[in-house]
């Protein structure tokens, strides 16, 4: 015996999903380091760290290799997601271990792509001018949704 969901339900239930995200969705910033540009500046000495990746330690004032000074350059891009804050009221996923202080995002799955290059995210960008809410991701972002095919969860953790 076969069960048929009729399709009014799964139109309902995109219409509210949709609902969710525009009406209740924050504006964030996704961050991006697209290019390295070389800088005639001085580079202050850092602190030796152990890492084969020096452009991810954060330094601002950027870095030597060999006889050439570089930077990182960050650009940034807005995006509306849906922003859980208390584990209490993260969708149930399965069983996924962040660290405390992380947060849930639900957002569309044409951003997809956009989620998967960003280095890190900026949550409530109008609340920017008072404390910086920056986090990288604790997992990689998944399909979301009845049909799997419009919504994408990620989780990010506190950076």
């Amino acid at each position: 015996m076969a069960i048929t969901i009729p399709s009014d339900v799964f139109t309902k239930y995109k219409e509210f999903a949709d609902g969710m995200i525009s009406n209740f969705g924050i504006t964030c910033q996704l961050i991006y380091t697209e290019k390295i540009e070389e800088i005639s500046e001085s580079v202050p000495r850092p602190k030796q760290r152990r890492s084969l990746n020096v452009r991810d330690r954060g330094d601002s004032a950027g870095f030597a290799r060999g006889t050439k000074k570089y930077k990182t350059v960050e650009n940034t891009e807005d995006i509306t997601l849906r922003v859980y804050w208390n584990r209490k009221e993260w969708i149930k996923i399965g069983e996924m271990e962040v660290p405390d202080g992380s947060i849930q995002t639900i957002g569309y799955l044409s951003d997809l792509p956009k989620l998967n290059k960003a280095k890190a995210l900026l949550v409530n960008k109008d609340a920017q001018g008072y404390e910086e809410y920056r986090f990288v991701k604790a997992a990689e972002p998944f399909p979301y949704g009845l049909k799997q095919d419009r919504y994408v969860v990620c989780f990010w953790s506190r950076s």
